[in-house]
């Protein structure tokens, strides 16, 4: 893994542990004055929902209204000799792969409570997931999404996932939607 990699998983990791709360604050912080954490939490793992529907979808139209204009992509995943590959892309590259239209091959869903940490107009969320295509199981991980609340609306800026085959917890076979 090249420098670059290793600070980007590095920084990836970091902000998973790292508390929405830093010791020392309070409720009269400003980043957080005026917020309902609830009503935000619920409307980020709304969007969340969102986008494993887009995925289901694969169709860049469902994408879109979802995604901050500049988001990417980052995967991590361990090739056949057991190196770990990072793969990176802009949206507009996820988009060109798509192929809407036709019954949904994806399925992507949280295998366990996904962790929400909000922090004024940004926010991460963190938990495992398990993924299926065509019926059948593919890979499980986790994902970390970073969002931003940008014009009132939270938005989807970075997306970063682990592809795992082995030691996977899945929920159970899909039911179609």
């Amino acid at each position: 893994m090249n420098k670059t990699s290793t600070a980007i998983l590095a920084a990836a990791l970091a902000l998973a542990i790292v508390p929405a709360k830093a010791s020392g604050q309070t409720e009269t912080d400003p980043l957080l004055a005026g917020i309902d954490e609830a009503a935000e939490r619920a409307a980020i793992l709304e969007l969340i929902d969102r986008a494993f529907d887009a995925v289901a979808s694969d169709d860049p139209d469902h994408w879109r209204p979802l995604l901050s204009d500049q988001a990417r992509e980052l995967s991590f995943r361990l090739d056949k000799e057991g190196a770990l590959v990072m793969r990176e892309s802009a949206t507009a590259d996820m988009f060109e792969q798509m192929q809407p239209g036709g019954e949904p091959r994806y399925i992507e869903r949280w295998t366990g409570a996904p962790t929400v940490q909000i922090r004024g107009p940004i926010a991460n969320v963190w938990g495992p997931y398990d993924f299926w295509i065509d019926g059948a199981f593919s890979h499980c991980g986790v994902d970390t999404v970073h969002l931003a609340k940008i014009d009132g609306a939270w938005k989807i800026a970075h997306w970063m996932w682990t592809v795992e085959r082995q030691g996977c917890v899945t929920a159970g076979d899909p039911a179609p939607k």
